[in-house]
């Protein structure tokens, strides 16, 4: 079986590894019975993403990775939101830390975090797309003669 044939279990295997990363900082930060509770929340966000990604619906084949162009975009508008809304959450964070005269350089490290993978994305699928697409043409071209 290839990964194609899987591509509906991906959403919900981040899912259950983010949800266990997170249950093992609430085990070892308060109870481990807290943990569990985060775990079990965990376990039935992945099952309801492997519910919905079987859906013949928008939702569904973005969810479960068998969008079209259409489908593609509007995950790639979703995205944006999303990193909109992290970068103010960023900012209004180190607004606050500072206020409250707490350390802000989290939210920095969030800050240089988050403007280095905008720039590597710039980088990776504009000019370096471009490349390897240039160069992959000049071999194809220079194979024909």
């Amino acid at each position: 079986m290839t990964a194609r044939n899987h591509r509906r279990l991906w959403t919900p295997a981040i899912a259950v590894l983010a949800g266990s990363a997170i249950a093992v900082a609430v085990g070892i930060s308060q109870s481990w019975i807290s943990a569990l509770i985060s775990e079990l929340v965990a376990l039935g966000w992945a099952v309801s993403l492997y519910v919905i990604g079987g859906k013949d619906t928008d939702i569904g084949a973005a969810v479960g990775a068998q969008g079209d162009e259409r489908q593609e975009l509007v995950k790639l508008r979703a995205a944006r939101l999303c990193l909109a809304v992290v970068v103010v959450a960023v900012v209004a964070g180190c607004l606050i830390a500072a206020a409250a005269k707490h350390a802000i350089w989290p939210f920095q490290a969030g800050a240089v975090l988050i403007g280095v993978s905008y720039f590597y994305g710039l980088w990776f699928y504009g000019t370096g797309r471009e490349e390897a697409d240039r160069a992959a043409r000049e071999h194809e071209d220079g194979e024909g003669f």
